[in-house]
């Protein structure tokens, strides 16, 4: 990381002693290995620096050092630089007053089109915000104004899936327009009305932009969704950190992400500003955006319905199920008890693929495998697994009791579920048999 600084300094011509390069390598370091991270990483932050400008290099460093509600908080290295930018107040993180002579906050405030007493949202900008007023302290003693402002600018536009305002204006029109005003207060008055730098700004910051959601707009299906995995996992942190992980929490992780990207519009994902990238290049971005969101969202059905099945079984069953994950994550000579799919079940290919076989990449985290809900998605098929899914949805709304979700499933498929919860926790394989029994009785009389 510290090259990295190293590489931008130099780029920019700007003399920075070597003791606080590492100094601020450290606090990036220190901000982004803490241990609640998963996805938001050193290995992500240093992805988006490759091929990059020395401006971006240094927002690509910085844009996400704070990441609050998966934190717990300011990390600790960064704390002292944040303890008078906010109050906290019940549930919310609110701005607080600026003094004047505080210019890195008011520049930050500037390019965000933010105000002192604005409630902040991670949905709407406060992590980015944060890690942007991070930089500008740390760095506004070796950069120029202007310099500062683009660095800040790069990082107001990783905020993401922002669609086009009541005036039709998008994410980057918007910046473009506050980075203009703000280069007038700023900068000398000479280049205070210079077009080259807002359209200079603004372009590296679509490129970063771009560059952090790769994995929605460029990337293949697969890729995607060890990504969203990753995010998946890394919600569900703070509650492992606190002793907390379990069947619920995982299913929570996993219906907030499948919940995002039902709201997720494609056209959101990848930015573009006067003309760059090209049109044809932003359809593409679109088409491959629109692909990979529906890609994930299939896997994630798959996944949801086992974890349905499986939280419905130990309802029924009365009783705790303490290897409910590690079911989820049986073998295949496990999963080679199901019964054989319909001969008309038909799956989406890629899906079925990657839950039967995993994902091992040596340059990704890779993807583990889950034989067990492959051969579920196999039997329900496409349709069937979407049509599961709707019921799940139900059951956890409270309007399908688990029984009835179970007694819809159909019955050689979830008997031989049953049976590997029982032969997997033997202290309750009774409890098991008898709910197989109970549920079957009761259907047939009804």
């Amino acid at each position: 990381m510290n090259d990295w600084f190293d590489h931008a300094f130099r780029g920019l011509t700007v003399a920075v002693p070597k003791a606080e390069q590492l100094h601020l390598a450290n606090v990036v370091h220190q901000c982004m290995e803490a241990k609640t991270r998963n996805y938001h990483t050193s290995f992500h932050v240093l992805g988006l620096c490759e091929g990059m400008q020395p401006i971006q290099v240094l927002a690509a460093l910085f844009h996400d050092v704070v990441f609050y509600q998966v934190d717990g908080g300011f990390p600790a290295c960064v704390s002292a630089l944040l303890e008078q930018v906010t109050c906290h107040e019940p549930g919310l993180l609110r701005l607080r007053e600026v003094v004047p002579e505080d210019q890195a906050m008011s520049l930050c405030l500037d390019i965000f089109g933010f105000h002192a007493g604005q409630r902040l949202s991670p949905r709407q900008g406060m992590n980015e915000f944060l890690s942007a007023v991070v930089a500008a302290r740390l760095l506004h003693a070796h950069l120029s104004t202007s310099q500062l402002m683009a660095v800040v600018a790069c990082i107001e536009l990783t905020i993401p899936f922002r669609g086009p305002d009541a005036k039709g204006h998008t994410a980057a029109q918007r910046l473009a327009q506050r980075v203009q005003a703000a280069h007038a207060r700023w900068a000398s008055a000479q280049r205070a009305s210079d077009p080259t730098f807002v359209k200079t700004t603004v372009t590296q910051a679509v490129d970063l932009a771009n560059r952090d959601v790769t994995g929605f707009i460029e990337a293949s299906p697969q890729y995607c969704l060890v990504n969203s995995m990753l995010l998946v996992e890394e919600s569900m942190m703070p509650r492992a950190a606190a002793g907390k992980k379990s069947l619920q929490a995982y299913r929570s992780a996993l219906l907030g992400m499948d919940n995002f990207l039902s709201h997720l519009n494609p056209a959101w994902v990848g930015q573009s500003f006067d003309g760059y990238p090209p049109g044809h290049e932003v359809m593409q971005m679109q088409a491959t955006a629109e692909r990979n969101i529906s890609f994930v969202r299939d896997y994630l059905a798959a996944v949801l319905n086992i974890v349905a099945i499986i939280e419905a079984l130990t309802k029924c069953a009365g009783i705790s199920f303490p290897m409910a994950l590690a079911l989820i994550g049986m073998n295949d000579t496990s999963a080679a008890r199901l019964p054989a799919p319909p001969a008309r079940s038909t799956v989406r290919a890629g899906v079925h693929q990657l839950l039967k076989n995993g994902l091992a990449d040596p340059a990704s985290p890779g993807l583990q495998a889950l034989p067990l809900v492959a051969s579920i998605y196999a039997f329900l098929g496409q349709a069937g697994s979407q049509r599961t899914l709707q019921q799940a949805a139900q059951m956890f709304g409270g309007n399908l009791t688990p029984q009835a979700f179970l007694q819809n499933l159909d019955r050689s498929m979830l008997s031989a579920i049953i049976h590997l919860a029982a032969l997997m926790d033997e202290a309750h394989k009774e409890a098991f048999m008898a709910l197989e029994h109970r549920l079957y009785a009761v259907h047939v009389t009804n």
